[in-house]
């Protein structure tokens, strides 16, 4: 018996997604970003702390400077595209604000 041949079009024809559906995953992208932008943080703030602990250890210092620099640009360049709650939000300015001056007071120019 000869196979049946279906259309192009149809052959992989998936479910659409509904509007809660996509509401939900949007939601959940938002929180993912978010708790990930608050781990960057901690991590940045690791970094700016061990250079300022490296005195007897240049390029200690200098790697780890450098590492907490880039956290700190990449945080300040993708907090604009997540919605923080008012406590993460002022979680997040907060520290923002220590990892600068840290930063500062180990040479970064901003």
């Amino acid at each position: 018996m000869p196979r049946e041949n279906k259309p192009p079009d149809r052959a992989y024809r998936t479910r659409k997604p509904t509007f809660d559906e996509l509401v939900a995953s949007r939601n959940e992208l938002n929180r993912t970003g978010a708790d990930f932008l608050k781990t960057d943080m901690a991590t940045a703030l690791m970094f700016s702390g061990m250079a300022m602990q490296a005195t007897d250890d240049p390029v200690k210092r200098e790697r780890t400077q450098r590492n907490a620099r880039k956290a700190y640009d990449a945080i300040l360049r993708l907090r604009e595209r997540i919605r923080f709650s008012e406590k993460d939000a002022y979680w997040l300015q907060n520290n923002l604000y220590r990892l600068k001056s840290e930063l500062e007071r180990l040479g970064e120019k901003f």
